[in-house]
């Protein structure tokens, strides 16, 4: 998941985004720096894209929820506006969706944002969007 929210940002126009070449810490105590996506996993977590588990974790073999990478691409989009200077406020570009499957759920509202924003959180995102430029 941070390689593909990764790559997106890289594709940026306009933003002097810079990735770690290389890294000298653990990002998480269970990333070790050896690890091939261990500065992907540095720069998300040092521009809060992601914040890995409560017990400073990262899991970077589990499965990721529909919840998780809702929350991802939501600060990811936000860090894309903010790298072109922009405010980072992510305006409804068309009607969110009801899901019978958030409800009482912790990412309710970010799955319902994501999907006014730029529908990556309906059943099929049939119109390919692009959520970080």
């Amino acid at each position: 998941m941070v390689s593909l929210v990764w790559e997106s940002l890289k594709g940026i126009q306009g933003a002097n985004i810079i990735f770690p070449s290389h890294v000298s810490i653990r990002p998480y105590s269970d990333v070790d720096i050896s690890r091939w996506s261990a500065g992907k996993v540095l720069f998300a977590r040092d521009n809060k894209i992601v914040s890995g588990y409560q017990d400073g974790t990262f899991k970077p073999t589990q499965p990721v929820t529909r919840a998780e990478l809702m929350a991802v691409r939501r600060r990811a989009a936000e860090f894309g506006l903010s790298a072109r200077g922009m405010q980072p406020n992510l305006v409804a570009k068309e009607p969110s969706q009801t899901f019978s499957d958030t409800q009482n759920y912790w990412a309710a509202s970010i799955i319902t944002q994501m999907s006014s924003y730029c529908s990556v959180a309906a059943a099929i995102n049939a119109i390919g969007s692009v959520c970080f430029r």
